[in-house]
């Protein structure tokens, strides 16, 4: 481990005994997934436990590596209606989640969700219970702020998108058995490592991003399969992030947000896009053409009255998603938002990026789609609010970067 991390991590507030569960959650991931599929129910629910007393139930929606079907896709196979309505149960269940590309016995079910597969294979009373589900599901709308308390647990929890996503793609990213004590930074950087030594490790996850993302994104995951080198893998994963119609970024950042939740459930499409995040953190983290920027970066939001009377000055906290900021005060318009920070009340954050932090934003414009002098921050960044002030209807908010 580089001594800059190791700095890094004595500043940490989280325990060691807690820095990654990644193994043990890869262990917990596959034993899932394989009892599922040979019907061995019993052990499924030793792991998510029941809907009255759940256990790791937010592992309910995982897809991981090299596995083309969910639990709930599973339960349909076995054509066992009190299972499917069991695990419908669990309020984690998404009932809409995807398969991926595959073939089965019946033919293609590739983006298909749990009552399309029912019908595929003929199964009637399964597909009623789906039914009847779906048609009574209401879709809770969270409020989702920005502001995520400093002292944040969620990846000590080991259910961060993050997290969850290694142990799910645990083989393709990191191959190598992981040292529980080292934190996912760390591990981010054994991979970034990894990659820059081997020929082929690139397209092994270029693959499996473009297999995990299909199922949300067809068109992103076309264009990350075109990449024939490393340097135009790595990018071709910044470049896909600017493009505002995929609205990929919205999705992902809506899913890392959503980690402050309340008893924190990772929706099918937030695991979907967690392949991709982990790429782009370790990019944003450790490669050195994007370069660090230590100048004013400027972002504009739209926010609710609850979610900006939390940035008071004094007040530190974590933005959990990929943030972007702009040099140019005037190209610093808010960014569109899907299911994510949004409100009536306009704000503008001025950021003093001197600190130097593994967590300074990086310089992206040179691979971005349009020509707006972005700054991204890797997930995670933390700061603190040094003024607030008000000019007519909005309202500025002056940041510090921390050195986490």
């Amino acid at each position: 481990m580089s001594s800059f991390l190791e700095r890094l991590m004595s500043s940490l507030l989280i325990p060691r005994s807690f820095e990654n569960r990644i193994e043990e959650e890869m262990e917990d991931i596959s034993t899932l997934l394989l009892s599922a599929k040979y019907g061995k129910w019993d052990k499924v629910w030793r792991i998510i436990g029941t809907p009255e007393k759940p256990n790791k139930a937010y592992l309910i929606n995982c897809i991981p590596e090299n596995r083309r079907w969910a639990v709930l896709h599973q339960a349909v196979y076995w054509k066992d209606p009190n299972n499917v309505r069991k695990l419908l149960q669990f309020h984690e269940c998404d009932p809409f989640l995807r398969a991926k590309e595959c073939t089965s016995e019946v033919g293609p079910t590739s983006g298909m969700d749990a009552e399309e597969i029912a019908v595929a294979y003929g199964y009637t009373e399964v597909k009623k219970v789906l039914s009847e589900h779906i048609e009574n599901f209401k879709e809770v709308n969270e409020e989702i702020d920005t502001f995520q308390p400093w002292h944040t647990d969620i990846e000590r929890k080991g259910r961060g998108l993050i997290a969850i996503t290694l142990a799910a793609y645990k083989n393709t990213f990191h191959p190598n058995k992981i040292d529980p004590e080292k934190s996912v930074l760390a591990v981010l950087e054994d991979i970034f490592n990894d990659l820059t030594t081997s020929d082929s490790r690139w397209r092994e996850i270029r693959d499996k991003i473009c297999d995990s993302l299909y199922v949300v994104n067809d068109s992103t995951s076309n264009t990350l399969k075109s990449c024939s080198s490393i340097g135009d893998f790595y990018k071709k994963i910044v470049n896909v992030y600017t493009v505002e119609k995929t609205y990929l970024y919205a999705h992902m950042n809506t899913a890392l947000r959503r980690q402050q939740v309340s008893g924190y459930k990772p929706k099918a499409n937030d695991l979907a896009t967690g392949p991709y995040a982990v790429m782009y953190q370790i990019l944003l983290l450790f490669w050195g053409k994007l370069k660090r920027e230590n100048a004013l970066t400027y972002r504009q939001m739209l926010l609710t009255k609850n979610d900006l009377d939390k940035y008071q000055v004094g007040v530190k906290f974590t933005w959990l998603a990929f943030i972007s900021s702009s040099v140019d005060p005037k190209k610093a318009t808010p960014f569109p938002t899907c299911n994510g920070a949004q409100g009536e009340n306009k704000v503008t954050f001025t950021i003093d990026n001197t600190t130097n932090s593994l967590y300074q934003p990086r310089n992206i414009e040179k691979y971005a789609k349009f020509e707006e002098n972005e700054r991204v921050y890797p997930a995670g960044a933390q700061f603190e609010v040094t003024k607030r002030f008000q000019i007519e209807e909005i309202t500025h908010v002056r940041l510090r970067l921390l050195s986490r």
